[in-house]
């Protein structure tokens, strides 16, 4: 039976400000898994929320381009203000493919291990320090200066310019929120924003930070992301500074926002389902199982944009060459045909098929291997720190449809035995 398109609404953005809105996407995955959604002032676009649809449309970079139309945004933009915004996630193969290995060394298993040892002294001071003050915010605490602390060292940022990058990164994804936008959260862009970095008034600060540090390692190049890109060609040219102004600032979002979301909406996950957690905590064996069922649970981003670029159907839908497709993740993850009883939090489940950071497709997250490590060490060190998890205020959310997470998490641990009185170690030092 058709739906009523009139009382769905994935574009009101207050429907996601206060809870993840699993009742409209269960009802679209029972009774049109392929929708049509309206959209004012534009021309729709299809909804696609089930496992194996996703997973097909990523896969198939032929059919449904990244490039067309771009794949961060379902509103259509012009041509020069896409081409104005475009980072490296915005392009198809074999383009995409010479874009990322640029950098695709510096994330690979291998590369990503030898950070380990030094990851774990960061988070172990990051959550002695948490625990000393008893009752905390664990998004400020926790969640956010892991990330951005691991991505500086990857890249190679400065830590005095990390709190304003982390702000400015903010600001540029999460431009739906008053809290990090003020007014400019229900005015949208500004017309002469329209051809900045995500579209945004502090997309200035932040290049104006990136093209100084480039400039720095081309006066003097060391190991890291910003030489490679500093110095990096595509077909036998340097890359442009608009190239480079829309990879730093894609790097600082991504590389910060959807870790930053894995930990904290995981941990509310674990407050929430205190015997998963005695679980983890009783055997440590179900840590990588852990992983990847905080990952599919937490599901940090909603959705990307797609456009066919032929006549296709899917799940005998017909969709048309041009139509913008848009593909839910973190509906995917709560898909019931895929996963048995997909709302459950089960630390035993080791979904290692989930697509939070995409799966097999061109565009498969570079940063998935990094990403995974920083939770599963953070997973580690707080079972072997924190007895119980406590929530001592209702968590507040984004207000956002893009990005899947939390502004704030207060939160009250109880240390285990074995690290009450543990004095807060000193921060790593950057080696």
């Amino acid at each position: 039976m058709a739906m009523d398109t009139s009382e769905i609404d994935l574009l009101d953005l207050d429907l996601f400000a206060d809870h993840e809105p699993w009742e409209v996407i269960e009802r679209l995955q029972r009774e049109a898994p392929v929708f049509f959604h309206r959209e004012p002032g534009g021309r729709g676009f299809w909804v696609v929320t089930k496992y194996d649809d996703v997973l097909a449309v990523v896969r198939d970079a032929k059919t449904f381009s990244s490039e067309v139309g771009g794949a961060a945004t379902i509103e259509d933009l012009p041509d020069d203000v896409l081409d104005a915004r475009r980072n490296f996630l915005e392009f198809d193969p074999p383009k995409h493919g010479r874009y990322r290995r640029l950098i695709s060394t510096s994330f690979t298993p291998g590369a990503v291990a030898a950070y380990e040892e030094w990851l774990r002294g960061l988070v172990s001071h990051v959550l002695d320090r948490a625990l000393s003050q008893g009752d905390f915010d664990l998004v400020g605490e926790l969640a956010a200066p892991i990330p951005i602390r691991v991505l500086a060292r990857v890249m190679g940022l400065p830590e005095e310019t990390l709190p304003r990058l982390v702000e400015l990164g903010d600001r540029l994804l999460v431009d739906t929120d008053p809290d990090f936008v003020g007014e400019l959260a229900f005015s949208g862009e500004r017309e002469e924003d329209r051809y900045k970095p995500f579209g945004s008034p502090w997309a200035d600060e932040l290049c104006a930070l990136g093209r100084e540090y480039y400039a720095d390692r081309r006066a003097s190049p060391r190991d890291d992301v910003l030489t490679r890109l500093a110095s990096g060609e595509i077909d036998g040219e340097a890359l442009s500074e608009r190239d480079l102004d829309n990879i730093f600032a894609l790097l600082i979002v991504a590389g910060n926002e959807t870790t930053r979301q894995a930990i904290a909406l995981g941990t509310l996950a674990l407050a929430e389902h205190p015997d998963q957690y005695d679980l983890l905590r009783e055997d440590r064996s179900l840590v990588a199982s852990g992983v990847e069922e905080l990952l599919r649970f937490s599901s940090p981003v909603w959705h990307f944009r797609r456009t066919a670029t032929r006549d296709v159907t899917l799940r005998g839908v017909d969709i048309a060459a041009g139509d913008k497709v848009v593909v839910w993740f973190a509906a995917a993850n709560r898909d019931p045909d895929h996963y048995a009883d997909p709302h459950r939090f089960d630390v035993t489940r080791n979904p290692a098929d989930n697509l939070t950071f995409g799966r097999g497709g061109p565009h498969h997250c570079l940063g998935a291997h990094l990403a995974r490590l920083e939770v599963r060490v953070y997973l580690e060190e707080l079972v072997e720190r924190v007895e119980r998890i406590d929530l001592t205020e209702p968590p507040v959310r984004l207000r956002s449809n893009f990005t899947n997470g939390l502004k704030r998490l207060a939160v009250r641990m109880t240390p285990a035995p074995r690290a009450r009185g543990t004095a807060a170690r000193p921060a790593p030092g950057r080696r």
